[in-house]
């Protein structure tokens, strides 16, 4: 069984290789197409709009970017409005770490195994030839952990979008994240919706740290969960 989970998990690593490798010329003109994104319209504009709406100076940072459809939204709704600001990109590009997972089977009761092969089929190379691919020169990538990266290093931060959905690496984000945030800047975090069973812990972690820093919680689209700074 195991033994069939990685030969799987390597042929669809290579299928999405040969995507990246051989589709650019025909990228743009596709006989057939679906819906790419993982957040609806709603959602999408919601947060163009809050980007947008950050006066300060300072990056803008996506924690849980994947294969980066997200950030090829928000950077060219930067691109359009003409505001220039550099864009960074932080994932494992491996899926969730041990220690997040863990926590979610040891001490939030999820179903062990439930959370272990998400988001795996990725890798930052793929994202920086997308990148390159298209022309973003404000977009860099890091292959980090959310939970331990070292945001200080990024210099001041305006905005940020925090789509990491367990609570561990939402909650160790947050608390990384807003002490280097620019006073105007806003903080966005993802999947923020308690009825929602595979990613509430994002909601939980979102509304402790409100509580801990007398912050008002303000949830937008019924998930995106707020901070202004």
């Amino acid at each position: 069984m195991k033994l069939m989970k990685k030969l799987k998990k390597r042929v669809l690593r290579l299928s999405y290789w040969l995507a990246y490798r051989l589709g650019a010329s025909v990228y743009m003109r596709q006989p057939f197409v679906k819906y790419p994104y993982m957040n609806p319209p709603s959602e999408l504009i919601e947060l163009s709009k809050q980007l947008l709406s950050v006066q300060v100076p300072g990056a803008a940072v996506e924690v849980g970017c994947n294969q980066g459809w997200t950030t090829c939204f928000l950077v060219e709704a930067l691109k359009e409005q003409g505001v220039k600001r550099d864009y960074v990109c932080i994932d494992t590009f491996s899926g969730f770490t041990s220690a997040d997972t863990g926590f979610e089977y040891k001490m939030r009761g999820k179903a062990v195994g439930l959370y272990d092969d998400s988001f795996s089929f990725t890798d930052p190379d793929w994202l920086k030839a997308s990148i390159s691919r298209f022309g973003y020169t404000n977009v860099s990538v890091q292959k980090a952990d959310a939970t331990t990266f070292d945001y200080q290093a990024l210099g001041q931060i305006a905005f940020a979008l925090v789509d990491v959905d367990l609570y561990r690496p939402v909650k160790a984000s947050l608390e990384r994240i807003l002490p280097n945030m620019m006073p105007g800047g806003v903080v966005v975090v993802d999947d923020c919706d308690p009825r929602h069973d595979l990613w509430d812990g994002a909601y939980h972690a979102y509304t402790e740290v409100c509580k801990e820093r007398d912050l008002r919680p303000e949830i937008l689209c019924q998930k995106l969960g707020i901070i202004r700074t």
